[in-house]
This record gives C-alpha cells, sequence and structure tokens, in this order.
C-alpha cells in the first residue's frame, strides 16, 4: 500500500479532494482549533486566562472527542472525524499533565535532583515526555490506527538519519565553537554534553510526535503536503511564543526559528515517512539551546 493510499484510507473511503476554497477553509479551522489546543490551552505559559487552566483543558478535550465521534457516525462527514480524534489526542496532553503536575516532582526527588542542574533538567524533561507520549501511543491504538499512521515506523531510514545527522553534527559542533569554553571545568562540560542530549532527545521525539506525527498524514487528504506542513509550523511557532527562558524582545525570533525548524522537520517526516529524521533535526535545536542556555549561567 503506497502512502499515499494509507493516508486516503486514514479518513475515510471517499478519496475525492476538496477544491481550493474548501481546503482553505479547513485551513483555517484546522489552525483554530491548533491555536485552542496549543496556545490558549498551554501550561508552559501564563499569556490568556486559559492557560493552565484544568477546566478549560478538559471541556476542550470533551468538546473534541464528541465531535469526532459524532463525525465518524455521520456519512457525509466520517472522512474527517480522524481529524478531529488527532485534535482530541493532542488535547488531552494538557489535562494530564496537569492532573500529574507532581509527578516529575516525584521523580526528581528520588534521584535528588532539581531543575537547576543539567540533570534534573533532563530528568524533568524524562518524565514530562512519559506523560505526553504515553497517552498519544494508546489513543492512537484505541482510535483502530497503528502506530505507522503517526509515522513511528522505519520509513526511508537512510534519507531521515542521514538529513537529521548531517544536521545535529553541524549544530552540536556549532555549540561547542561558541560556547564550550563559557564552561568553568571539563566535568561541568561533560555533564553538560550527556544531558543535553538526554533533554535534548527526549523534547525533540515528544513535541515531532506531539505536534506533527499525529496530525500530518490525517491532514495530507485535504490540505495536501505543503498544507499540512505549513498549518503544523506556524502552530509549533506559536506555541514557542511565550517562552519563558527569553526575554521579551527575542520572542519573536523564537517564533520565527521554531516555525522554520517545524517546516524542515515536518517535511522530512512526510518525505521520509518517518519520524526518526525530524527528531534528530529537532534535538540538534535543542541541544544547540541547552549547551547555550547552560553557558550563561
Amino acid at each position: 500500500m503506497t502512502t499515499q493510499t494509507a493516508s486516503q484510507n486514514l479518513i475515510g473511503k471517499d478519496t475525492t479532494q476538496p477544491n481550493w476554497l474548501q481546503s482553505l477553509g479547513l485551513f483555517i479551522v484546522f489552525f483554530a482549533c491548533g491555536l485552542v489546543i496549543f496556545v490558549f490551552g498551554s501550561n508552559y505559559f501564563e499569556i490568556f486566562p486559559t492557560n493552565k487552566n484544568l477546566t478549560y483543558n478538559v471541556i476542550v478535550s470533551a468538546v473534541f472527542l464528541i465531535a469526532a465521534l459524532t463525525l465518524r457516525i455521520n456519512r457525509n462527514w466520517n472522512k474527517y472525524w480522524q481529524i478531529a480524534f488527532a485534535f482530541f489526542i493532542a488535547s488531552v496532553v494538557f489535562p494530564v499533565t496537569l492532573v500529574f503536575s507532581g509527578w516529575t516532582d516525584t521523580v526528581l526527588r528520588w534521584f535528588k535532583e532539581t531543575t537547576i542542574s543539567s540533570q534534573g533538567t533532563a530528568i524533568a524533561k524524562l518524565s514530562e515526555m512519559i506523560l505526553v507520549v504515553v497517552p498519544i501511543l494508546i489513543l492512537t491504538k484505541v482510535s483502530g490506527a497503528d502506530l505507522g499512521s503517526i509515522y513511528i515506523k522505519r520509513g526511508n531510514l537512510k534519507m531521515g538519519l542521514g538529513f537529521g545527522a548531517i544536521v545535529f553534527f553541524n549544530f552540536a559542533t556549532s555549540a561547542f565553537l561558541f560556547f564550550a569554553e563559557r564552561f568553568t571545568s571539563i566535568d561541568r562540560l561533560a555533564a553538560a554534553v550527556l544531558w543535553g542530549m538526554v533533554f535534548s532527545f527526549a523534547n525533540s521525539f515528544m513535541e515531532e510526535l506531539w505536534l506533527r506525527g499525529i496530525f500530518l498524514r490525517r491532514f495530507e487528504p485535504v490540505l495536501g503536503v505543503g498544507g499540512s506542513v505549513l498549518l503544523t509550523s506556524i502552530v509549533f511557532g506559536l506555541m514557542h511564543g511565550g517562552a519563558v527562558y527569553l526575554m521579551p524582545a527575542a520572542l519573536p525570533f523564537m517564533v520565527a526559528n521554531t516555525f522554520t525548524l517545524g517546516l524542515a522537520c515536518g517535511y522530512l517526516m512526510m518525505k521520509s515517512d518517518s519520524i526518526w529524521g525530524a527528531v534528530l533535526i529537532h534535538a540538534a535545536a535543542d541541544f544547540f539551546l541547552f549547551i547555550a542556555l547552560l553557558a550563561n549561567t
């Protein structure tokens, strides 16, 4: 079965393509849904009253679940139910992480660490990844889709890992060129590298699965490859617009940086039919940022 056929089967038997006006309308609707979840419902910042708001997040998840189930039993709109369910899966992450907000602190206590250290920061990210990834995997299987539908598969591994490894090597060597001398000791630098690797791969896998993996194949039949990558990249960039570890003046550059990163990751994910190359590219950017931030503390 080809990738295109698999994509069409994911959202139903009707393989007719919408015209450009319908695609534009769906793009706007999906964009609004993305904002509702990843910007207004985000737990990563407190810009809007709905941020870190459990009631809001539970209501949003309930609405998307009802929409998905309604579309599934509707003969005319059945082909869109997997898209609505993908939004439901994405939205569930925020109430889950709010309910289990003490989980990360518990894990850190097990290791007698805090997020002040590079090791503690990486452990905290690993615990967060578990809270995000596990519900996504479970709900994907519940929907009847396999893990290949969210790009957890081999795909064109040579292409994905090839491009990803080149980008990671470039970013890693750049981090050493610019920041290695700022560390006060070899031990501190070695710890930053080790735990920076753990942090960057945990975060990149989590975000690539959450913001792109569960959406791209479902969007493609109605938005095309370009529209799917563009939409997920815009939402990905806006989600990082409230980064608390940067000064306000730097936030527009962060949005631009993550938007273009999203374009590269999304295109490679769809082209290689696998998540792994995108994870490497994303990890490269995270590793550079991790080393840069530690070097300035």
